[in-house]
This record gives structure tokens, C-alpha cells and sequence, in this order.
């Protein structure tokens, strides 16, 4: 059986090593972008079984992302994280297509819950 592969996309450097190394610990694989542009422009695009994004980052933004995303037909589920949570954005994430918003910092547990029911509810379609 083939290990999902999550795509994390974040500006900051750090979060995205400890994110990869926290997939591999867990038997995922694991790819880290630093901006969604280049995510976008990956090979390995068609195969990733879930995302992470930040919604705040230079140039393409998390939401935008999810937008370019959806507009291309891609199903993949989005997980997104954020530093600044509020209300507003909660909405605007679900709405433009995000299963999950997570605020920073992210709780362990409650991240790999979110790939988990993704990565389920994938699989069921």
C-alpha cells in the first residue's frame, strides 16, 4: 500500500522541516514548499494526498491557493494553519474550500486528526 503523501506550504522555513519530519515520523512522506507558486509547479502536484498550507505568505496567499485549486479541479483536502485565527477567516477558509483552519501554534494531535479524517474521506470517494 502506497504512503500518502502530504504537500506543507509555508514561508516559514522551520515550521515546514519540523511538519515534514513530524509526517515522516508517522509513516507519511512528505514534501515542504516555501511558497504555494511553487507547489503549484511541483511534479509531484497529481500525487499529493493532502496539503498543509499557511494562509498568510508572500505573494500567493493560503487562500488564494485553495482557490487556484478548486478552479483547476483538484480534490485534494487542504488543511490550512494560521498564526492570526479569527471568525471571519474561519468562514472565508470553509468557504473557499478548506476542510480545516488551525491556528499556530498547531497541536499535534489535533493536525494529525485533520490528515487522518482527510486522508478517510478520500479514500471513501
Amino acid at each position: 500500500m502506497r504512503r500518502p503523501l502530504v504537500a506543507i506550504v509555508d514561508d516559514d522555513e522551520a515550521l515546514c522541516a519540523s511538519l515534514v519530519d513530524l509526517m515522516r515520523s508517522v509513516g507519511y512522506r512528505a514534501e515542504s514548499f516555501f511558497a504555494a507558486e511553487t507547489l503549484l509547479t511541483s511534479p509531484n502536484r497529481p500525487f499529493f494526498d493532502c496539503i498543509i498550507a499557511d494562509v498568510r505568505m508572500p505573494g500567493m496567499s493560503g487562500l488564494d491557493l485553495v482557490r487556484k485549486l478548486k478552479e483547476e479541479g483538484a480534490s485534494v483536502p487542504v488543511i490550512m494553519v494560521t498564526a492570526l485565527p479569527d471568525r471571519q477567516l474561519d468562514d472565508q477558509a470553509i468557504s473557499v474550500g478548506a476542510q480545516y483552519l488551525l491556528g499556530k501554534p498547531i497541536e499535534t494531535q489535533t493536525l494529525l486528526d485533520c490528515i487522518e479524517r482527510s486522508l478517510s474521506s478520500e479514500r471513501a470517494r
